[in-house]
């Protein structure tokens, strides 16, 4: 399937308007302006959520949540980007178009899904054979009944090389079938004699699923002591591994809310629990824990427990966890982290202790800042100064990760209760770049240049993301297109999109920069509020503002000429007496109150 056109999706949010959406699903009441209402997305009394009909752009000021009209039922309804958008066109009656892509990515075919449904209904009847009685026999022992093992779909694949050939006939002369069955991963070819052979051999087989129930791989899990233990699909144009969980479909379907989800390790941890009645958990697949599984179990729960071992290595995995995990963090959401004692894993325990205990104990998770507090006081002597200086030091990177401003400020507390030090004296610390020895000479007049800089570019970014249509009487902002000011660039390519396209709102700019490192600033950016009287002061605002950054560009050259001194040629003088000129005009401009 071709990808969405980007003309279509800014059509698309030209025709919804985002109160009408959003007031389908919660009632709003019109503050102002605006509209508001109690954030859906975190539990709160008094409405901190705000719906801009001019922007076209939602922002709760309680948890952070924000976005347009497309991000708004991904959130709400828990979609993906695409479906997001399917919903959306589907409420105004229109299809979605496709178009081809032009690059050499293999586009999929959307038969192998039937194939892998094929092959796994194969498996599931392989365990009513005579060979499939010693899985049978194994699954028993690791107490899973058959009614579990049915609405897992596990089955069994026998000790041959050609048991897909039972499946498929004619298989060994249908090169079409034998290249699908390449590309979903079933089949392997010997590179020396490109016979070809069945990947999964001898193996109680998990099918995984994604989001819509169709399966897309499978997990064998060797019977005996054979290795590897554990087989996966290979990457194919149907399954991406870091992308996708076990039993997250399961999950859904056994659960008509999931307050939380439980990340475990392997398949029969899931399927174990779930046989003892804990039905909310999913593993990844051979991969440590993603930003982009966190994101999709974001989208389905508000609460996440992630599960390792006690052991130094299971430590060492719940710290790359939190790389992904503390960008993710706002008000409304929680990551907790749960260590087993040593020797054993969610499949053993629950078995060992039962459904209650397991569960108290999955309550009892440490909340993920008191674990990383825990674990900072460990590695250092608080007793000593440089003890304490450690600890900063190391949880700098931390710090920097922590994206919500409530959270920040609550770990530098707690950071700053542990060393002894004065909370703001510690933000000033941990917040202070590493300055590179060959910068240590640069001169505080630089230093401002650069902070009033980044303050234009900023203001001049929220005025246009707050009042886009001002923009179309802009000119003479040429210039910063070829600067190598920070920002002035980007700067350029949003006044020229605002100037390509008719009628942009808030939430059309944003969408355009969704998956761009620049999306995240410009939400920040899109939620101030910027009050001004008519659209003529934000166009005078603009204005003056693209002015001063041509004063600064202005100044930026007379000081490369100034620092030539005596050696500036004869051109170069007349250029300087030039931009002196230009910089006093430039000035009388800026210091003018209305618009010429």
């Amino acid at each position: 399937m071709g990808l969405i056109p980007q003309h279509f999706i800014h059509e698309l949010l030209a025709r919804v308007d985002i109160v009408d959406l959003i007031d389908s699903r919660i009632p709003l009441k019109k503050a102002g302006a605006n509209y508001k209402a109690c954030c859906p997305f975190h539990g709160e009394k008094t409405p901190s959520f705000t719906v801009s009909q001019d922007k076209q752009f939602y922002h709760c000021f309680g948890c952070g949540a924000h976005g347009n009209a497309i991000g708004f039922i991904m959130e709400y309804d828990r979609l993906e980007f695409p479906d997001a958008v399917e919903e959306l066109a589907t409420s105004l009656g229109i299809d979605v178009p496709r178009e081809d892509t032009q690059d050499n990515r293999p586009k999929v075919d959307v038969s192998l899904y039937d194939i892998m449904a094929k092959i796994a209904e194969f498996y599931q009847q392989q365990l009513k054979t005579e060979a499939g009685k010693v899985a049978v026999e194994y699954l028993k022992n690791r107490g899973l009944s058959g009614e579990i093992a049915k609405q897992y779909g596990i089955g069994f694949v026998a000790n041959e090389w050609n048991s897909l050939e039972k499946i498929f006939t004619g298989l060994r002369t249908h090169s079409k079938l034998q290249k699908q069955l390449l590309d979903c991963g079933m089949l392997i070819k010997k590179e020396d004699s490109g016979s070809l052979y069945d990947r999964f051999r001898d193996r109680i087989m998990f099918p995984i699923k994604d989001k819509r129930g169709r399966i897309i791989a499978f997990g064998g899990r060797v019977l005996g002591q054979g290795e590897p233990k554990y087989l996966n699909s290979p990457e194919t144009p149907i399954f991406h591994k870091s992308n996708e969980l076990y039993g997250l479909y399961e999950a859904r379907q056994a659960n008509r809310k999931l307050e939380k989800i439980l990340i475990v390790e392997g398949y029969m941890d899931v399927v174990a629990l779930a046989q003892y009645g804990i039905t909310n958990a999913v593993a990844t697949l051979g991969t440590a824990t993603t930003s982009s599984h966190l994101q999709q179990l974001f989208r389905v729960t508000r609460e996440l427990v992630l599960c390792f071992d006690g052991d130094r290595a299971g430590r060492e995995a719940a710290l790359r966890a939190l790389e992904h995990a503390l960008p993710q963090l706002r008000d409304g959401r929680e990551i907790r982290l749960m260590f087993l004692p040593d020797g054993e894993d969610p499949d053993s325990m629950v078995r060992k202790i039962g459904q209650q205990a397991f569960e108290n104990k999955v309550r009892q998770a440490l909340p993920v800042f008191d674990f990383l507090l825990k674990y900072l006081e460990k590695q250092v002597d608080l007793a000593t100064i440089s003890g304490k200086g450690q600890m900063l030091h190391l949880a700098k990177p931390y710090l920097d990760k922590i994206s919500d401003p409530i959270y920040h400020e609550i770990f530098s507390n707690a950071l700053a209760a542990q060393t002894g030090l004065p909370v703001e004296k510690l933000k000033e610390m941990v917040s202070k770049p590493q300055v590179q020895a060959q910068n240590t000479q640069s001169s505080p007049k630089k230093t401002s240049n650069a902070k009033q800089t980044a303050s234009l570019v900023s203001q001049t970014l929220a005025l246009l993301l707050n009042h886009p249509q001002a923009a179309y009487g802009l000119d003479n902002y040429q210039f910063l297109q070829a600067s190598n000011n920070k920002g002035w660039g980007f700067l350029f390519q949003i006044i020229q999109f605002i100037k390509e396209n008719q009628s942009v709102t808030t939430g059309m700019l944003l969408e355009n920069y969704r998956n761009t490192k620049y999306y995240e600033r410009l939400s920040e950016l899109a939620k101030i509020e910027v009050i001004v009287t008519d659209k003529d002061n934000t166009l005078l605002l603009l204005k003056k503002n693209i002015q001063k950054m041509l004063l600064i560009l202005t100044d930026q050259r007379i000081n490369q000429l100034v620092a030539k001194d005596k050696n500036m040629s004869t051109s170069e003088k007349r250029e300087y007496l030039q931009l002196l000129g230009a910089k006093k005009k430039l000035k009388e401009k800026i210091s003018k109150a209305t618009i010429e």
